[in-house]
């Protein structure tokens, strides 16, 4: 909004009509950014354009991508220069023959480029010849970058993923939508085909995972970011991994609808991979998280987002069937980073479990416990009744193996008086002769 009232603030009902249909419609928000942008970038221009020479402007090209996000201090990224694919100058590292899963299953070549004096300008660029793919991620573009273990393998790999927020192809300059996730797998094997420029060298104990990895530290130092990578201190998950005994998982099987993938509990907040799409869910956006389903062996969880800044609409994301064995560190990860657990929140009041059920008026008689008692069913969370399920069951199973002791029961006390009924005769006559036993 600072954007656009900064581009059209001198025409105040013009301005007021392009706030209201951004309000009504996101996407058009995002086009008056980038029509603003465009202006405010074209304005700062127009000073030096009067200098150069008719036949030359004439000659000039505006290839530079339009921003997605808000104003930035940093100087805008030229496409034109700095990410030329035929200048292989300003190719810092790069890896050919890199397997992709993200846009596409392709191996191709990943590059970082850009002025070793000014990296914040440089670039994350995704090259295949063949295919015509010529990404680009500019360095001020990316949200965050994760280095994920590659589940389930025998031999170690792991994904680099990258969240971005604009992807450009650096041939035309035209901004790429489709492809603002980025996945490709590196082996944990020494870098032979690595070509580095001076500073970013592998060293000799590096891998293709540590050097790529401290390669894009040092690029995105100046914006403030690195890649994350799990740790156990963060999450580890309880379930041991068969094909490498002893060695921690930082994964937790899930599926979102119909489709399979994996959860991963970081630092910055929670990643949903590796199939398209995959999802980042960082503590800022996260208003809550509850439990639901809780059964024996496994659970579900929800993830609600923070109010969408233009709607208001919240998003409720439901991944099931969660190993049960893990509930305990994914919970102690929510409380840890204040998470807010929305079990007992309004909306997610579960159904009461219609076990037994007595009448409203029966409750009112016999007093206030069977009342607060129906109350405290309503607020209950889906694990804390199925614990009390549980509790029910052990209870029901005690009082089955208790016989009548004491004849406290009410089959024991009937047969003790049928017992009694029917042998009176008897002990009257017993009574009789006690004492004659007692005489003689």
């Amino acid at each position: 909004m600072d954007t656009i009232q900064a581009a059209f603030g001198h025409d105040t009902a013009l301005c007021d009509r392009i706030l209201a249909a951004a309000k009504e419609n996101r996407d058009q928000m995002q086009l008056f950014v980038d029509i603003a942008k465009y202006m405010s970038e074209r304005t700062g221009k127009r000073s030096s354009d009067d200098t150069i020479d008719a036949p030359d402007a004439k000659k000039r090209k505006t290839t530079s991508a339009p921003s997605t996000a808000a104003a930035s201090p940093a100087p805008a990224l030229n496409l034109t220069t700095t990410l030329n694919l035929k200048d292989a100058s300003n190719v810092l590292y790069s890896v050919p023959e890199t397997s992709f899963a993200v846009p596409q299953r392709k191996k191709m070549t990943v590059q970082l480029a850009g002025d070793p004096q000014r990296l914040e300008e440089g670039a994350v660029r995704i090259v295949h010849e063949g295919s015509g793919i010529n990404l680009a991620v500019p360095f001020s573009k990316i949200e965050q970058v994760f280095c994920l273990p590659v589940p389930e393998k025998a031999t170690r790999q792991w994904n680099f993923v990258i969240f971005a927020n604009q992807t450009v192809d650096f041939k035309t300059g035209d901004r790429v939508i489709e492809a603002e996730q980025i996945v490709w797998t590196m082996p944990e094997t020494a870098p032979a085909n690595v070509k580095a420029a001076d500073g970013f060298k592998p060293l000799d104990m590096d891998t293709y995972v540590t050097s790529t990895m401290r390669s894009l530290n040092a690029c995105m130092k100046a914006h403030g970011k690195n890649v994350i990578i799990p740790t156990e201190q963060e999450f580890a998950s309880a379930i041991p991994q068969s094909h490498r005994k002893g060695e921690a998982a930082y994964h937790v099987k899930a599926h979102k609808g119909s489709k399979d993938g994996y959860l991963f509990f970081l630092s910055v907040g929670i990643v949903w991979a590796f199939k398209k799409p995959l999802a980042l869910f960082t503590f800022e956006n996260i208003e809550s998280i509850s439990y639901t389903s809780v059964l024996q062996r496994t659970f579900n969880i929800v993830i609600t987002t923070m109010p969408d800044p233009i709607t208001g609409d919240k998003q409720d994301i439901e991944f099931s069937m969660l190993d049960q064995a893990d509930f305990a560190g994914i919970d102690e990860y929510v409380k840890r980073h204040d998470l807010n657990d929305a079990s007992m929140a309004a909306e997610r009041q579960a159904k009461k479990l219609n076990i037994n059920p007595k009448p409203k008026t029966e409750g009112a008689e016999e007093g206030a416990p069977n009342a607060e008692g129906a109350d405290d069913d309503d607020e209950m969370t889906e694990l804390q009744k199925a614990e009390q399920a549980l509790q029910d069951q052990e209870d029901e199973e005690e009082e089955d193996y208790d016989p009548g002791s004491d004849g406290e029961s009410e089959g024991s006390g009937s047969d003790s008086e049928e017992e009694g009924a029917g042998g009176g005769g008897d002990d009257e006559e017993g009574e009789e002769e006690y004492p004659e036993d007692d005489e003689e």
